[in-house]
């Protein structure tokens, strides 16, 4: 048996190292990471506010549960998440991965599931599109009154889950 090139060592080591990420908890065949203290994250009903929050984007984007199979959705308390070598992303679809923050820089902490960058991201999980050239990006308002009426939730209980279509849109050609 030959020894490892030592080049390679730390690498070896590296991955050797590094703990798998374990989900909270899937919907249908996509797993969820929590990692938020954001209000919402920690309310009973997240699970199916996500499936229902997943099933109207998907139906938006002509998609089924199919395109989301095997697919991790990661909640995060980061400020941003690196997208394609952009640090400034409120979220991202990088392959079988979509990474939202729950809080906006200028906003706050969002209230609800709702109020991410989700049902953008379930379009580039569908459609691809990194150009947003679909005339769908920017046209949510039927999405937005799908998921209209929903309770949100503060550090204090319940709050007001308004949705803006605007943190959905993108002007096409334009990322």
């Amino acid at each position: 048996m030959r020894a490892p090139n030592p080049a390679f060592l730390p690498l070896l080591l590296a991955s050797a190292c590094a703990a798998p990420v374990v989900s909270d908890f899937a919907v249908r065949d996509t797993e969820v990471v929590v990692d938020s203290v954001a209000p919402f994250t920690t309310r009973p009903d997240l699970p199916a506010r996500l499936e229902s929050t997943l099933a109207v984007a998907l139906e938006y984007w002509d998609g089924s549960w199919g395109d989301l199979a095997g697919f991790t959705v990661t909640l995060t308390d980061d400020a941003r998440v690196t997208c394609r070598g952009v640090a400034s992303a409120l979220g991202c679809t990088d392959g079988d991965q979509i990474r939202i923050v729950t809080a906006d820089p200028g906003a706050g902490t969002f209230h609800c599931v709702e109020q991410t960058v989700l049902v953008h991201e379930v379009g580039h999980a569908v459609l691809g599109d990194p150009l947003h050239r679909d005339p769908r990006w920017m046209a949510f308002d039927k999405v937005a009154e799908a998921l209209a009426g929903r309770p949100g939730y503060s550090g204090d209980g319940e709050a007001a889950c308004d949705l803006f279509v605007s943190v959905w849109r993108h002007p096409l050609g334009e990322r």
